[in-house]
């Protein structure tokens, strides 16, 4: 193993699923999302999940760093030989809608939205986030989804964040079992990938645009360094957001 891999990690297997048939599992690691892009050792096959306790250096879009501490749920899950990464844009929104299901499901509330592109929130508080990234070697191109969901690790305390945060501990007072959670989130995410690759992800944009984050509502968005207003209205058949932008109708892609 090189320093990044993980050491001597468990693995589970689940047959019964199209993806995460196979989920490792290490008690800490840099970022599941760098290890699986890189894996010199080709450990790791299209479909598998890495799982980490914690991670030391977990990272969000535009490099901002994430918090990992125990308690949270980190995971990536691979896809291999991608032909574009666009394509997957609409299964992105359905990992976040898996996430958001689970926690309503969880929850018995309704509270629960997806701030696009790629942040499920409690109310006005993030919970939840996901990236995805690609990489193209001489072996071909892979992307992967890697998650991150605030379960028993506290976060409202936290004043140094970009957004308010929290933990489905501090929403419920009760811990959560996180292999419990990853399983009901890994058997959804699986059901929700057999509609997308049979091109079904029009199937869920209504479920969709119920729980968009602040829809129709002003919504500013950062983008790197920079800010923009827009009024969310719906998620398109590719995964985009339409938004009204100083009166127009724009786009918005990742």
């Amino acid at each position: 193993m090189t320093d990044q891999s993980p050491s001597d990690p468990e693995l589970f297997t689940f047959p019964h699923r199209q993806i995460a048939k196979r989920v490792f599992k290490t008690r800490e690691i840099t970022s599941t999302n760098d290890v699986m892009l890189k894996d010199p050792e080709k450990l790791f096959h299209s479909g598998d999940v890495l799982w980490s306790l914690r991670q030391s250096k977990g990272r969000g879009r535009y490099d901002r760093v994430w918090n990992s501490p125990q308690g949270g749920l980190y995971f990536s899950i691979l896809f291999e030989d991608i032909p574009r990464l666009s394509a997957f844009y609409p299964y992105v929104l359905l990992c976040a809608l898996a996430i958001r299901n689970v926690l309503a499901d969880r929850t018995r509330e309704d509270f629960f939205t997806i701030k696009w592109p790629n942040d499920v929130y409690a109310d006005y508080h993030k919970i939840a986030g996901i990236l995805i990234q690609s990489h193209t070697a001489y072996q071909g191109s892979r992307a992967v989804i890697g998650m991150g969901i605030n379960l028993n690790n506290p976060m409202q305390h936290l004043s140094n964040l970009r957004s308010p945060a929290i933990s489905l501990y501090e929403l419920t007072g009760n811990p959560t079992e996180p292999e419990s959670f990853l399983e009901d989130l890994l058997d959804r995410a699986d059901a929700y990938y057999r509609d997308f690759i049979h091109l079904r992800f029009s199937h869920y944009l209504p479920e969709l645009n119920r729980v968009l984050y602040s829809k129709d509502k002003s919504l500013i968005l950062t983008e790197g360094k920079h800010q923009r207003i827009v009024i969310p209205r719906e998620f398109t058949k590719d995964g985009y957001l339409k938004c009204e932008e100083d009166g127009e109708t724009v786009i918005l892609m990742v």
